[in-house]
């Protein structure tokens, strides 16, 4: 079993990591590119939606290494959308395709002048205009392509992203470790981030404060199709088969609701559900916590691909099981979040698992912001399958979705208030 989960992993690796940018020549005058690749305006290819969508089909980012110390806007209280009761738009406008669109309502509402977007908006490289301040997805995917293929080369430090999460606050990235931060609770007496030119010193992190970068992003080719309606996730009533078709808010075939379509099949599946909240766990630690995993770790270095990058590997929509299986095969027997999950049987169904960060942040997105909420999460950190390093594990905040590395170990405690760490599994179909 050990060697077939091996085998899993490794071709998920292997699928990004081996990828030489084979295609340069033809990806920067047009061609088809993979990340990694140089495109036709001289930034680094760092997503390929696989066909073109609405907005395009390749995203390229180039670094602004001469921005200077800037805010994230010039009106710091005001909400883009401030006719937004549902919080839709804001939760939309974290997506893959929104940059450009985020980018022209900050231009709109704040005018000219020195800030993030009017920078990006303004930058003018081997004579393409077309830049703009990548949403908060679009600026992880330049944190998974530097992280996976060295490329581009940035700085270590935040980065701002055109994503608004609430009037007086906006998302950024840590790309010292992939961290997405708005800075919107727990943190004192600060009233927003948006008027910041550096980032807060996040007590216990280890890292400064240091002034945000930015980063320019453009998307190719002309994307056909209009934008998306306004998402607006509820039940639908229906329950839908194994083989689907299945619609987000589907019943699934487990009992579960459906909150991940990936267009087709792939080697994971193709749809994904949340099992519903009698099923949580409450209280569960991420590890068993008699095991030593500097001694016997979960991650090792294989095949010339690190632990770090297979840790970064771990976050992505389609991992989960895989992360489970090895988590629960390094631990053994226990009380820990992977068992938990992994020992899930509801409805007849045995094959549940502990999401990785990027499933449990589109449950998220999809089921704890619909209103009213589908499935009953609390306004507490869930535990995710990726590990962040030996002694910390990813976490989503589901009272805002933040996502933080959290001590593995971590228990209730109400001395101390600490909060009871949550499980819910999920399972792939389709």
């Amino acid at each position: 079993m050990r060697k077939i989960l091996l085998v899993i992993a490794l071709g998920l690796i292997s699928s990004v990591v081996s990828q030489q940018p084979a295609h340069a020549a033809s990806c920067s005058h047009g061609g088809s590119c993979s990340i990694g690749d140089t495109g036709p305006a001289g930034g680094t290819i760092v997503f390929d939606a696989g066909s073109v969508k609405w907005w395009g089909q390749y995203l390229e980012a180039r670094p602004i290494l001469s921005a200077g110390e800037i805010p994230w806007s010039l009106k710091p209280t005001e909400s883009l959308y401030p006719n937004d009761p549902s919080q839709r738009m804001h939760i939309d406008a974290k997506a893959i395709g929104m940059g450009r669109t985020n980018t022209a309502n900050i231009v709109a509402q704040s005018g000219p002048g020195q800030y993030a977007a009017a920078v990006v908006d303004n930058f003018v490289v081997n004579k393409y205009d077309d830049w703009f301040l990548p949403s908060v997805d679009e600026l992880n995917a330049v944190y998974f392509a530097r992280a996976i293929k060295g490329v581009p080369k940035m700085a270590p430090v935040p980065y701002w992203s055109s994503s608004e999460n609430s009037a007086n606050y906006a998302w950024y990235q840590l790309f010292q470790d992939g961290t997405q931060f708005t800075d919107e609770s727990g943190v004192g007496a600060i009233t927003g981030i948006k008027q910041l030119t550096r980032s807060r010193l996040h007590r216990g992190s280890g890292f400064p404060s240091l002034p945000f970068g930015l980063v320019a992003m453009r998307a190719f080719p002309t994307g056909s199709g209009i934008v998306p309606p306004l998402s607006a996730p509820a039940l639908t009533g229906t329950t839908c088969t194994v083989e689907g078709p299945c619609r987000i808010g589907d019943i699934g075939p487990a009992g579960g609701v459906v909150f991940y379509d990936a267009g087709m099949h792939t080697s994971w599946g193709r749809y994904l559900e949340a099992a519903p909240v009698e099923t949580e766990g409450v209280g569960v630690p991420w590890k068993r916590l008699t095991a030593n995993d500097a001694k016997r770790p979960i991650y090792r270095n294989v095949l010339k691909v690190k632990a770090q990058t297979q840790r970064v590997l771990s976050t992505q929509v389609g991992m989960g099981k895989v992360n489970t299986d090895r988590i629960v095969k390094i631990y053994g027997r226990g009380r820990y979040a992977a068992r938990y999950a992994d020992g899930l049987v509801y409805n007849g169904f045995d094959d549940w698992f502990l999401p990785s960060k990027n499933e449990l942040n589109v449950m998220y997105s999809v089921l704890g912001t619909a209103k009213p909420k589908i499935g009953a999460y609390a306004n507490s950190f869930y535990w995710s399958s990726s590990e962040y390093d030996f002694n910390n594990a990813w976490t989503v905040n589901f009272k805002d979705g933040q996502q933080f590395d959290r001590e593995k170990w971590l228990l209730p405690d109400t001395i101390n208030g600490v909060k009871a760490q949550r499980v819910r599994a999920i399972r792939a179909f389709g």
